[in-house]
């Protein structure tokens, strides 16, 4: 009778442990096709709604984020050929306000804007990181820098424009120069 009940005992537990395999699996898959679907969804829907007869999208109704053609990965981001193709160089001037998750936030005194940063900067010598940039060694909140970047208009209607830019090169207040450790070379046109 032992013999049985151990028996008895082994297989309860074996049928449990692979029931919650099972389950877990299930919850893995189910899971993922979810985040696929939504991810689908998301990227059609809004295509959708660039496409419409009131507004204009660059790079053939795709966003940098999803855009087509060679992307460039490196340092933290990575951009398509259309946002570099589109892009323009600008200057920003502004009082850093903070460094989010590899954006600067910049007060403009007419608003707020955000900037794309790459993850290493050369400051003289020296390589560092954009957190470390921007928490007192080169720049911290309150101070003032000039931020030159490649901009790309994403989208724009009738009633507002969306952009994204992207940080090249930073100088201070004590006129000490930052350069983005990039994947590529940015040389102006004379």
């Amino acid at each position: 009778m032992r013999k049985t009940i151990k028996i008895a005992i082994i297989a309860a537990v074996a049928f449990l442990a692979l029931t919650a395999v099972a389950i877990a699996f299930a919850y893995s898959q189910n899971a993922s096709l979810v985040n696929a679907n939504e991810q689908q969804m998301g990227y059609w829907g809004n295509r959708a709604y660039f496409n419409s007869d009131n507004s204009t999208l660059q790079f053939n109704g795709t966003s940098p984020c999803y855009g087509r053609g060679p992307m460039m990965h490196g340092n933290g981001f990575s951009l398509n050929e259309g946002f570099l193709q589109n892009a323009t160089l600008a200057t920003v001037n502004g009082t850093v306000v903070s460094e989010v998750k590899g954006l600067l936030v910049l007060d403009t005194g007419s608003g707020e804007i955000r900037v794309m940063l790459p993850q290493k900067w050369t400051v003289g010598t020296e390589v560092v990181g954009r957190s470390s940039l921007f928490n007192g060694t080169f720049a911290s909140a309150g101070q003032t820098v000039t931020v030159n970047v490649l901009e790309s208009e994403v989208f724009s209607n009738t009633s507002f424009s969306i952009n994204e830019m992207l940080a090249y090169q930073v100088t201070n207040a004590t006129g000490t120069v930052a350069y983005a450790v990039l994947p590529f070379n940015i040389q102006p046109s004379s």
